[in-house]
């Protein structure tokens, strides 16, 4: 289930604490822990940074995202040259999501778990232009990788907004915006029987890959 994400702007202080918070970050994941890839064959790495990914989620500002996926980008690659030793094809990306952008996250995975998140997000049909001008002093950094835009999706089970309906937590009006905003409808077979599944598109997820050459192999 998708974790609650609040974006209402409310005053928060101590931001010296808080760039301060982005280093600690990356010193706790850009040393991929190889024996724990060995043996699980998968891991990611989350932008855990109190007050902005918790419960109740909030968007730092634009300034501070950069700094954030400055940071990303070093781990990346870091990460990239780590596996690159393995001579083994891997599954290396930056997920990148926007407007939510504090749900970004580092994936990496191989052997036979290569294929694990090929299908975890639907491929946005529409053409759209990677956000450059938002990371700007970034622009070199960012060039190094191939960005892909797919969706990112909100799911709703028709069973679900039902129940939604008779326990008052949503109204019926509220249950038809979520089906009329749907970008795809699909019926699903489960053991308890058929249901529905409406998927919502809430913005996009960029992943980014590292071109080939960018690194010596």
């Amino acid at each position: 289930m998708k974790e609650f994400y609040h974006s209402k702007k409310k005053k928060i202080r101590g931001w010296k604490r808080h760039k301060r918070k982005i280093e600690r970050w990356k010193q706790n994941v850009i040393d991929i822990d190889m024996n724990y890839i060995r043996e699980h064959q998968r891991d990611y790495a989350k932008l855990w940074i109190h007050p902005f990914y918790s419960l109740v989620r909030r968007n730092p500002p634009n300034w501070y995202n950069r700094l954030l996926l400055n940071e990303m980008i070093d781990v990346y690659l870091n990460w990239y040259e780590k596996m690159t030793m393995e001579d083994e094809n891997f599954y290396l990306k930056i997920w990148l999501y926007e407007p939510d952008f504090i749900s970004s996250q580092i994936v990496v995975s191989y052997k036979d778990c290569i294929n694990t998140y090929n299908d975890t997000f639907d491929k946005n049909l529409t053409a759209k232009k990677f956000p450059f001008h938002k990371y700007e002093s970034l622009k070199d950094k960012l060039a190094l990788f191939d960005w892909e835009a797919h969706i990112d999706t909100e799911m709703y089970w028709d069973e679900e907004l039902k129940e939604d309906i008779v326990i008052e937590f949503r109204t019926k009006d509220e249950v038809n915006e979520i089906i009329n905003k749907a970008y795809k409808t699909q019926k699903i077979k489960l053991s308890d029987g058929d249901d529905v599944l409406y998927k919502v598109n809430v913005g996009e997820v960029w992943l980014g890959t590292l071109k080939k050459g960018n690194l010596s192999q």
